[in-house]
């Protein structure tokens, strides 16, 4: 028989266990049925709706503007290079201009800081999208970001990778390029940060300014390096010169125009045209000329001492007078910033003291001038540069020198007269020089010589500056070589080509009129003989003008004609 306790211990095994509760207290019901309720929520990704209307031009991942240009700011290598690969996929569509035009600050403020990137491959390609995005603006257009391209250019070419300040300089270039508005408005701004490239500042009192820096990278020579940033300082200066030379001429010059009168005509007394666009920061006061004379603190002791290191392993007898063309390339960059450079120092239009510039050059700097570079005048090289660089230099030399000795003002006229010589430092040169009563008559006559050439060579605006040269010295020294050139003048109108009738008939004209009205007899010998062929020349040209020469012909003729008789009476 089973026992007692085995049968508790059977029971015990098949039924379940049951919990405790407090008295008066039950379980609840219904804990075994399972729920058939559920809860929904809507999620929204705006990038992956399908019905958004893209009616702007779009890649071929069907990805906008905007999606683009949200990818340039991700944390992702991958993405970021994609974002930049589509926007030079919608910068180089048809539309793309109209698209830039409109969403111009967008685009900026988003490509532009990609380009202090670590990535190598990511800031190349966000330079090279800089052309694209540049050239369809407008400077008006673009007027209002140049604090943004200031910021993002200055912050790469002071950076602590050597790399970002290389790639720095690259767009500077195409800042050059495609936004010269930029850098004319802010030169002095982008000039300081570019020199620290190059520079390491002297700590005490020494005055000197800075000194050169020795960067070296595993590419170049600290050399090269200074010969690279010294190059974008020249470009800078030299757009920065242009500018200031042509509004210059446009608010000097007064345009002038011949008109046949007719009962009714309508002659304005003057321009009424206004500015197409006003810069915001017109409306500020700006004073630069403080700028400019720290510029020049810090920029000449770093020339100096470029071309000084440059020139370390020279050790011939006549230093200076033979250079390599590598040399000459560097003598020409060095030359071209001290030149433009004090021009800009110079200029009234900056707001400076022209006699305090004057006092800070010859007190700092004129001495390590004369000693490194005036004093080896002329340089020869195999190259071509050396003699643009020996107009640049006699061109500084004549600036800051108040008395130049016969020594040197006959370096000046051989190198006016030499070959290799870009016509507007010609005309600097010729244009100082002329106005020398020291000059000899054979040193005269070869800068006259000079300004000859120029005016054969056809080179624009700068062949009228030559024949205004020309006139001029004409009417105070007749007795000179230049009675050649007036002699020539009358042939000239004769001769004078099909496809120039138009501009260098009026050049030409207009100089023999003011010759003649100064009684200049070698001009109205030559007129009256060739008067008929002259005349039939002038006649013969299909020109909608020609009314107009042949009135101021006549002119010239009675003008030449009342010389000729008053010559007739004193011989007589």
């Amino acid at each position: 028989m089973v026992s007692k306790k085995e049968k508790k211990k059977d029971k015990a095994k098949t039924k379940l266990r049951k919990t405790k509760t407090a008295p008066g207290k039950h379980l609840p019901k219904g804990t075994n049925v399972t729920k058939t309720e559920f809860r929904v929520a809507k999620i929204v990704i705006p990038s992956q709706s399908s019905n958004i209307n893209r009616s702007g031009p779009t890649t071929k991942k069907k990805l906008g503007l905007k999606e683009v240009l949200g990818k340039l700011s991700h944390f992702s290598l991958t993405v970021r290079t994609d974002g930049l690969e589509g926007l030079k996929e919608l910068l180089t569509s048809a539309c793309s201009a109209s698209l830039i035009n409109a969403n111009l600050a967008f685009i900026l403020s988003s490509l532009v800081p990609v380009t202090q990137d670590k990535e190598r491959k990511l800031r190349r390609l966000a330079i090279s999208l800089l052309p694209l995005v540049l050239s369809p603006v407008s400077p008006s257009l673009l007027s209002p970001l140049h604090s943004l391209l200031a910021a993002h250019l200055c912050c790469s070419l002071t950076h602590i990778d050597p790399r970002i300040q290389q790639d720095g300089l690259t767009m500077l270039d195409t800042l050059l390029d495609k936004a010269p508005s930029f850098i004319r408005s802010h030169y002095t701004t982008l000039l300081p940060n570019c020199l620290d490239q190059i520079s390491a500042k002297k700590s005490g009192g020494s005055g000197k300014g800075p000194s050169v820096a020795a960067n070296i990278t595993e590419s170049m020579t600290a050399l090269q390096w200074r010969v690279l940033v010294l190059t974008r300082v020249d470009r800078m200066l030299d757009t920065v010169v242009q500018d200031k030379e042509e509004t210059g001429k446009l608010s000097s010059t007064q345009s002038s125009k011949s008109v046949v009168f007719s009962p009714g005509l309508f002659c304005p007394l003057a321009s009424t045209t206004s500015p197409s666009w006003l810069p915001v920061s017109s409306l500020s006061n700006q004073v630069t000329s403080s700028n400019m004379q720290t510029n020049v603190k810090l920029v000449m002791p770093l020339l100096m001492e470029t071309w000084v290191e440059a020139r370390a392993d020279d050790t011939n007898t006549r230093k200076g007078s033979t250079l390599t063309s590598e040399m000459g390339d560097l003598l020409l960059c060095l030359a071209g910033v001290m030149d433009r450079l004090i021009r800009l120092a110079l200029d009234n239009s900056e707001g400076g003291n022209r006699d305090s510039v004057l006092q800070l050059i010859k007190k700092k700097f004129l001495v390590d001038i004369d000693q490194h570079f005036l004093s080896f005048l002329p340089y020869t090289s195999q190259g071509k540069s050396c003699d643009q660089a020996n107009a640049i230099l006699c061109c500084l030399s004549l600036a800051v020198r108040e008395v130049v000795d016969d020594y040197m003002l006959e370096v000046v006229v051989r190198v006016t007269a030499s070959k290799n010589i870009a016509p507007s430092t010609r005309l600097r040169l010729a244009k100082q020089l002329l106005c020398r009563d020291e000059l000899t008559v054979k040193q005269r006559d070869m800068v006259v010589l000079a300004l000859v050439k120029v005016v054969e060579m056809d080179a624009g605006k700068e062949k009228i500056a030559a024949v205004n040269l020309l006139r001029e010295q004409a009417m105070r020294w007749p007795q000179t070589g230049v009675t050649r050139w007036v002699e020539n003048l009358p042939n000239q109108l004769v001769n004078t080509g099909e496809g120039e009738k138009g501009v260098q008939v009026e050049l030409l004209l207009d100089t023999c009129l003011e010759l003649a009205r100064s009684c200049n007899k070698i001009l109205a010998r030559t007129f009256l003989v060739r008067w008929s062929e002259i005349l039939g020349s002038v006649a013969s040209s299909d020109l909608e003008s020609e009314g107009l020469m042949i009135q101021k012909l006549n002119f010239i003729k009675h003008h030449c004609d009342v010389t000729d008789s008053q010559q007739e009476m004193v011989l007589a």
